[in-house]
């Protein structure tokens, strides 16, 4: 029998992948900003309410780290293929501080849940239906996980951080292979992502919904000037913000368009567009096109969360390189 040992002395470290992403940032925030968009298009088209989607997913997260604390692990399959799961007991007062919202509310869309079959509770357990769990599979966002990853195994691999290349199809077949653990590396980072969002610059998950689509299709303008001005496109992490703000001309989004890629209803994107301008985060031009402006203080504040997301990006980074080390992906 042979015994396999972990080499920690081979650990792909947070401080390299860091580094690397920082170096090629303009490149890598366009990535992660696809990821993002995707995800949160997926997610409030769940039940049109990304706090109770939140919700559920926090408590999934929950019940994910309680399985590897005791050595359990499913498969993608196997996690799909079962009725019902217990859920590790949890208190709201926690769920509405991890998620910044408040008691009632989270008390409220856990009674929807409840109302809605999805999950179940009685004196002994707490029961997420299979219902819950199936409404969406993750597919897409395995699929965009793994593009990701495998998008920055290049980079990686020209700097010296991995051997070789990791395939999207690799990646894919890593996490729906060790689904319970994978997963909830993304969503302890992405409720920690979003959540900090939320609690500093936007106040709810649908504005900041709304904004990201904008961020993101303006950094598009941005990455194809940086990759034009090649010179430009290293190093570009500390003014990265001062680039894209400063972008002038034709850039910005409509409601419609904005509406057509959240997946929000036009109304209620038009709402929190006025939101936006009100709070000096974004301006709308003479042909009612929408991009990023923001005010001196703001623009300060989200540079600071900016810079400290690259080290909470590498972190979940190296979590799923170093399980495809392991598992020898």
């Amino acid at each position: 029998m042979v015994i396999k040992q972990v080499k920690f002395s081979t650990e792909i470290q947070v401080t390299d992948i860091a580094n690397v992403v920082s170096k090629n940032y303009s490149n890598s925030i366009t990535g992660f900003l696809e990821l993002q968009r995707g995800w949160l298009f997926r997610a409030y088209s769940v039940f049109k309410d990304l706090d109770k989607y939140l919700i559920l997913m926090s408590l999934v997260s929950r019940t994910f780290k309680s399985y590897s604390e005791y050595f359990i692990k499913y498969d993608y399959d196997q996690f799909f293929s079962i009725n019902q799961y217990e859920l590790k007991k949890f208190n709201i007062v926690n769920i509405a501080k991890e998620l910044s919202i408040s008691k009632e509310t989270a008390r409220r869309k856990i009674l929807e849940l409840e109302k809605n079959g999805l999950i179940i509770k009685n004196k002994k357990a707490i029961h997420m239906q299979k219902l819950a769990y199936n409404i969406k599979k993750p597919e897409d966002s395995i699929e965009a996980i793994s593009k990701f990853m495998s998008n920055l195994s290049k980079l990686f691999k020209k700097n010296n951080i991995v051997i070789n290349e990791i395939s999207t199809k690799d990646f894919t077949l890593l996490i729906k292979k060790n689904f319970t653990q994978c997963w909830n590396y993304f969503l302890i980072f992405q409720i920690s992502y979003l959540t900090e969002f939320k609690k500093k610059f936007f106040g709810d998950y649908e504005t900041l919904s709304v904004w990201t689509i904008i961020a993101y299709n303006q950094n598009l303008f941005l990455n194809k000037k940086l990759n034009n001005e090649v010179k430009n496109i290293e190093n570009i992490k500390d003014k990265y913000l001062d680039e894209l703000f400063s972008l002038t001309g034709s850039l910005g989004l409509n409601a419609m368009t904005i509406s057509d890629l959240t997946g929000i209803p036009r109304p209620t994107v038009v709402r929190k567009l006025n939101k936006l301008m009100k709070t000096k985060w974004i301006a709308r031009d003479k042909n009612g096109l929408y991009h990023l402006s923001a005010s001196e203080t703001n623009l300060k504040e989200l540079n600071k969360v900016r810079l400290n997301n690259i080290n909470r990006i590498s972190e979940m980074v190296s979590k799923f390189f170093n399980a495809a080390r392991i598992y020898n992906v």
